[in-house]
């Protein structure tokens, strides 16, 4: 078993000497797969009070609501093509710093390698989590637990498919989603802090809890190794054994 305290005193550890890069990398991954969200703002902002405007226009509210049915498609694809590889790299670039290999690039690495995979893996497992939430917030919450881990093992293994990806999570977390779900609210009085500066406080707590999560998965993916539950080098941590024929020579 594992120790909310342990993984966090470990994630404090890697992120020692490190937290500023840290930082930069969420701070950037903040702006980049919120980007677009934080452009439309005020254009949302401006229709929701022309819509409950006593006085409101119908022909010029018709244009602003097709205005914002083609931002919300422009935002969906953004998030698909531009937000979900950022993730990625933000999980690899955790992940790495465990082990002090740290570069600030990794965090771009989701648009390097296969990025068509991971890009379609996350997008499915989203939309999976997004099916389940409609039928009420609780089952929406335990499948977003039990997928956790996915941008993770993409990290490790971009070429994995989504299916079996989500099929890893899910072993990593059978019997842990509670767990992991009280590992989140423990950064809550963590966020109420960083509410009081001005909301500005909470990003500096992002490094915290991503490396803390880096760490759940690093452990939680070594057990499942251990456990003979996953193969190591389907999440490329070793090379594959390769083929040999009956003489024991390798067959290219």
């Amino acid at each position: 078993m594992w120790d909310r305290g342990i993984l966090k005193s470990n994630a404090k550890i890697a992120l020692r000497g490190r937290y500023w890069m840290a930082f930069g990398v969420c701070l950037l991954g903040v702006i980049i797969a919120g980007g677009f969200s934080i452009l439309t703002y005020r254009y949302n902002l401006n229709y929701t009070q022309m819509a409950s405007d006593p006085n409101l226009n119908i022909e010029e509210l018709m244009a602003q609501s097709g205005t914002m049915n083609l931002l919300s498609l422009i935002g969906l694809a953004y998030s698909i093509f531009v937000a979900i590889p950022i993730i990625i790299g933000m999980s690899r670039f955790f992940v790495h710093n465990h082990f002090g290999a740290t570069q600030f690039e990794t965090m771009f690495s989701g648009f390097k390698h296969n990025y068509i995979n991971g890009v379609g893996a996350m997008a499915v497992t989203y939309l999976f989590i997004g099916l389940w939430s409609l039928l009420l917030f609780i089952p929406g919450l335990i499948k977003a637990l039990q997928y956790s881990m996915v941008p993770y093992i993409l990290a490790d293994n971009p070429s994995m498919p989504g299916s079996r990806a989500r099929e890893i999570s899910s072993i990593m977390t059978r019997g842990e989603k509670g767990s992991i779900f009280v590992l989140y609210l423990s950064f809550l009085g963590w966020y109420f802090l960083g509410m009081i500066c001005f909301m500005v406080g909470t990003l500096f707590v992002i490094p915290y809890l991503q490396a803390t999560i880096a760490e759940l998965y690093i452990f939680l993916r070594d057990r499942a190794i251990q456990t003979s539950q996953v193969n190591p080098a389907e999440l490329g941590l070793i090379a594959p054994a390769p083929f040999v024929d009956q003489t024991g020579a390798p067959i290219q």
